[in-house]
């Protein structure tokens, strides 16, 4: 199978990791993968995938970015054209390739019209194709590669000065507002033992300044995250709307305990009793914190679920099947 695979944005995070673990996941499978990219990350796909850099970055509106995508569409001859997000998946429908079309939704949406006028769907949780009216719609999660070495408890610790008896709870992603990191922080006392938040972005002078004097420390952006996962006692997301977070699935895959607001994803995954508006987080986290054990057995059948079905080659495995497949309700 020919597939081309089209990505819009020029940023950093879960929607470019799916991206280009997919494009390198059906290459190894021995499919022909064409990839329409922004340059920056042409790099970072196999040797065996055909790169075309395409700077998507410009308004969808605008008729010469169309005209060129449409010709590097039809000049590689697909199988399958498949669009990730909104604004890809708007282009591609914009410019109708003469071949089977798929888009994926990423993220939570209001508008989700331009997903119509493909062959299928894809929702990477339940939540985020929940409101679209679809004949051919699949769910396929986000799936990460093998856990690594974990860091200790103790090690952990020592690493950002948290005293040896204190539960660390972290929380991971980019410092943006949707996030909620400001409202968590709010929450944080003493009694909270240790927040450990590991990323970067715009919110990090405002959140800095709200965790003075908090036990709460700001990590900046820690390509270790995963490893950190090991020493924590509990993982939080804060997050006002989410698709299904990579730091869930991995920190599933770690079987460290997950507290969130009831988002896309943490919705459908997590128990009902680890699930709090944000202004209520406090009470599950505390439950948590208090007998550690208790919170593991109340997720051990997630855990379990996830070592199978949040795998790269699960996700791999589960688009190609959509490619080929007819309607499959979400």
């Amino acid at each position: 199978m020919r597939i081309c695979q089209v990505m819009a944005g020029d940023e950093e995070g879960g929607l470019e990791t799916h991206f280009v673990d997919l494009a390198n996941g059906l290459a190894s499978l021995g499919d022909d993968v064409v990839v329409i990219a922004h340059e920056r990350y042409r790099g970072r796909f196999a040797t065996d995938v055909e790169f075309h850099d395409l700077d998507l970055t410009k308004s969808r509106r605008n008729p010469f970015l169309r005209r060129h995508l449409r010709r590097l569409i039809d000049s590689v001859e697909p199988d399958v054209v498949h669009a990730h997000a909104g604004k890809a998946a708007t282009l591609v429908a914009t410019v109708d390739p003469s071949c089977r079309t798929v888009g994926t939704v990423h993220g939570l949406k209001k508008d989700l019209s331009a997903y119509r006028r493909f062959d299928a769907v894809i929702g990477v949780s339940r939540g985020v194709v929940e409101g679209l009216d679809h004949p051919a719609k699949a769910v396929v999660y986000n799936g990460v590669h093998p856990w690594p070495r974990a860091t200790t408890g103790t090690a952990l610790r020592a690493l950002f000065g948290i005293p040896p008896e204190t539960t660390v709870t972290l929380a991971a992603g980019r410092l943006v507002r949707v996030k909620g990191y400001d409202r968590l922080i709010g929450l944080w006392d003493h009694g909270s033992g240790h927040l450990l938040i590991a990323g970067d972005g715009p919110e990090r002078e405002h959140l800095e300044s709200l965790a003075a004097g908090k036990p709460v420390t700001l990590a900046g952006f820690r390509p270790d995250v995963r490893s950190l996962m090991g020493g924590a006692d509990l993982m939080v997301f804060a997050s006002e709307r989410e698709g299904l977070s990579y730091s869930l699935a991995e920190a599933l895959l770690a079987r460290l305990p997950v507290v969130s607001t009831p988002v896309a994803g943490a919705e459908e995954l997590l128990p009902a009793s680890h699930l709090a508006e944000i202004s209520e987080l406090g009470k599950p986290i505390a439950r948590c914190l208090k007998n550690p054990d208790a919170a593991r057995a109340r997720m051990k059948e997630t855990f379990d679920w996830a070592e199978g079905a949040l795998t790269v080659d699960r996700m791999v495995r589960s688009t190609r099947a959509v490619y080929a497949a007819g309607p499959q309700d979400a």
